[in-house]
């Protein structure tokens, strides 16, 4: 059993709840790879994808977990001709790009991190997702979404679940569900509820 989780802007294997979630799949008898990826202060879909192709670790039937910008790298992973099928693929905190004008509390949550709109142009394809091809390749999909994202509004997570027909789990008063939580117990339980 595999698992890759895939970390969002300006982040690294080390924070948020990565560290704890390795641990504990670790324990339930997982490898688990979580790759420094390149450049990720402006992350892009087509830098991630060669490099994590390239690393030589195998994605067959791998779960796959992504926070934020990394839960959109999941779904450009899963569109890539050179990506395998696997078991799960689950999007944290995942938002629909260009599909949406951004909130004003969106623009608003941008500034006070000091991102911008255009800091993400690379990681949307230009062409928008490819619903069918992803949920061709995966066994099942996940959104976990707080209800009040300040960077990602729910609804656009809620818009990319109905068009990939995944379920979708709301953590109430969940923020961005990224650095107040270093562990991240209901994550697991919905992991391991997939993969019963």
């Amino acid at each position: 059993m595999k698992a890759l989780i895939l970390h969002g802007t300006g982040a690294t294997p080390n924070s948020n709840w990565f560290p704890w979630l390795k641990q504990k799949l670790e324990e339930q008898g997982y490898e688990v790879w979580i790759p420094l990826l390149p450049d990720n202060h402006t992350p892009n879909r087509e830098t991630y994808n060669d490099s994590l192709f390239g690393s030589g670790w195998d994605f067959t039937d791998n779960i796959v977990i992504g926070h934020s910008a990394g839960a959109v790298s999941v779904l450009n992973l899963l569109m890539d001709k050179r990506c395998p099928p696997v078991k799960i693929g689950v999007m944290v905190g995942a938002w629909a790009g260009n599909d949406f004008e951004p909130t004003p509390a969106q623009l608003k949550a941008y500034q006070q991190a000091n991102f911008t709109r255009e800091q993400f142009a690379g990681l949307f394809p230009w062409e928008g997702f490819d619903f069918e091809r992803i949920k061709a390749k995966t066994d099942k999909l996940i959104f976990v979404h707080g209800d009040d994202d300040p960077y990602c509004p729910l609804e656009q997570a809620q818009c990319l679940a109905g068009k990939l027909d995944a379920d979708i789990h709301i953590i109430p008063n969940g923020q961005h569900l990224g650095s107040t939580y270093k562990e991240f117990p209901k994550l697991l339980d919905i992991i391991n509820s997939a993969t019963i």
